[in-house]
């Protein structure tokens, strides 16, 4: 199949095939069969995506626990859509392979969006709801306008809210045990 890689395609509809098939830098997100170019980050956004990633990483590595990965990696919802979440972290029993590649099977065991000014709806109700179907376990929002972090975990196939945690503590999810985020160090890393 002939790779996609036009910037914006008014033609449609798409499938998950188009939508792995196109090139790893295409900033294109498949919603209901049309490929949706997403808000390109700031970089308030992408330092905190990366502090994420030096934080969750070594954790990660210590225990053998899984693994974190940033955008790019592709997470199916149907086969008329799908998203690359910013964070995604699968444990270890539950990691992908190259096989995996298109098949329904299979999710991230936490995926984490930081809150860009044109995405708010987007992750607080479209992704939220896509997500809970598929049954990520944990999904967390970090909104660095309001330095808050949502935790939302998967109860009866919908989300609870947690704990909405704000302000410049350090943040302790019981389902990641002995994971510390500094909440203090993203707002500083955004800015």
């Amino acid at each position: 199949m002939e790779k996609l890689s036009e910037p914006l395609a008014d033609v449609g509809p798409y499938t998950w095939r188009d939508f792995i098939e196109l090139d790893e830098d295409d900033p294109r997100e498949l919603l209901d069969g049309y490929l949706v170019e997403i808000e390109v980050p700031t970089w308030k956004h992408e330092a905190i995506v990366s502090t994420l990633i030096e934080i969750i990483g070594p954790w990660a590595r210590a225990r053998q626990a899984g693994r974190v990965i940033a955008s790019g990696y592709k997470v199916r919802r149907s086969d008329k859509r799908g998203y690359m979440p910013d964070v995604q972290f699968y444990r270890a029993a539950n990691l992908p392979t190259d096989q995996d590649k298109g098949l329904e099977r299979g999710h991230p065991d936490l995926v984490i969006e930081v809150i860009s000014p044109g995405s708010s709806s987007k992750d607080r109700v479209q992704k939220r709801h896509d997500y809970a179907a598929i049954g990520v376990p944990e999904y967390w929002l970090i909104d660095p306008e309001a330095r808050i972090l949502e935790r939302q975990v998967l109860r009866d196939g919908a989300y609870l809210m947690v704990e909405p945690i704000g302000g410049d503590v350090i943040f302790r999810p019981e389902s990641f045990e002995g994971l510390e985020i500094d909440l203090g160090l993203l707002w500083r890393e955004g800015l």
